[in-house]
């Protein structure tokens, strides 16, 4: 079966999110329509939109020509059917509360062509009960995009219980399209992977400043200078590889922690990670060699911009009289 393209898109609701999702489909080449409540707002979104893209330009991710022509592709509108009519997709981003959000989703549902795949930017709720009173709700799912969204490459895409699995193809196959990276996700699962991660390292970090073991500053120094970095070239299981299962068993014994059935038979089996070729994931010496050398080459780039900008200091050598 073949799967339309989506060139058309609706923006509902164009705050920090909306604005970036506006910006990198229009440079995407994509027509945008994108729906504030109140002229103040629609302005303000327009005062983002050119700084988004004028920091584009100034780093040289986008031409001053692909500047003009991508905003020249979005429109502005307080009018909803203006982003809904005529659409190929919807794509809402209003505040996380579900009363609104349905009611959202009811009046799109009435306004837009029965082939209009809409779509939440939600990041907690069911896309279940966001479609509850649409009368297409095998055309309704979640396309989650992280903040800022014209930067952020991944995006969630998560069904509901009568999504179509053409659509959720669809929709995968367009973000692809428009330069991001989908997670496609079997069923209806509020929260997702990232936010879920990310409210477990809030959680903590908020304890440690409350417990007095860090400042804030403390917390966020670590996180960007230390942990933040190795994420941004590595996943958790990767390095839970590289690790060894073994020994990151036995730190967790030895803080009383309980270790997960999953980890504690991996080690029971002997698969301890890298160095015995199987962990999560199966490691040959030639994966081993290629895994190392990327996050080395991505921490090495981190480094050589932040000396360049001068966030970090570069070492002096103290040679010996």
């Amino acid at each position: 079966m073949g799967h339309k393209r989506l060139m058309r898109i609706g923006v509902v609701g164009g705050g920090a999110m909306g604005c970036g999702v506006a910006l990198e489909l229009a440079i995407a080449g994509r027509q945008v329509v994108l729906f504030n409540t109140r002229p103040d707002s629609s302005e303000r979104a327009r005062v983002k939109l050119e700084r988004d893209a004028a920091l584009l330009v100034e780093t040289a991710l986008l031409s001053p020509a692909g500047r003009e022509a991508a905003l020249g592709r979005i429109r502005r509108t307080t009018v909803l059917a203006e982003a809904a009519v005529g659409q190929d997709l919807v794509l809402e981003s209003v505040p996380e509360d579900l009363v609104l959000k349905q009611e959202v989703f009811r009046r799109l549902d009435g306004l837009a062509a029965p082939d209009t795949v809409l779509a939440s930017n939600t990041t907690a709720l069911s896309v279940t009960a966001l479609a509850r009173d649409c009368t297409r709700p095998e055309r309704v799912l979640a396309a989650h995009y992280y903040l800022p969204a014209h930067l952020i490459p991944l995006v969630d895409v998560i069904p509901g219980e009568k999504t179509a699995p053409d659509v959720v193809e669809t929709v995968r196959r367009f973000l692809e399209e428009v330069g991001k990276t989908p997670v496609v996700f079997a069923k209806d699962v509020p929260g997702s992977v990232g936010p879920r991660l990310l409210q477990a390292l809030i959680g903590e970090g908020i304890r440690l400043v409350q417990e007095g073991v860090a400042t804030p500053e403390m917390v966020d120094r670590v996180l960007t200078q230390g942990i933040g970095r190795r994420f941004g070239v590595s996943g958790i299981f990767d390095r839970l590889d590289l690790a060894g299962l073994d020994l990151v068993t036995g730190v967790m014994r030895n803080a009383g922690r309980p270790v997960p059935p999953v980890l504690a038979q991996k080690v029971e089996r002997g698969e301890l990670g890298l160095k015995t070729g199987q962990g999560f994931y199966t490691w040959t010496p030639d994966a081993t060699a290629a895994f190392e050398e990327r996050v080395a080459r991505g921490l090495i780039t981190q480094l050589r911009e932040d000396r360049a900008e001068g966030r970090l200091p570069s070492p002096t050598l103290e040679m010996p009289e």
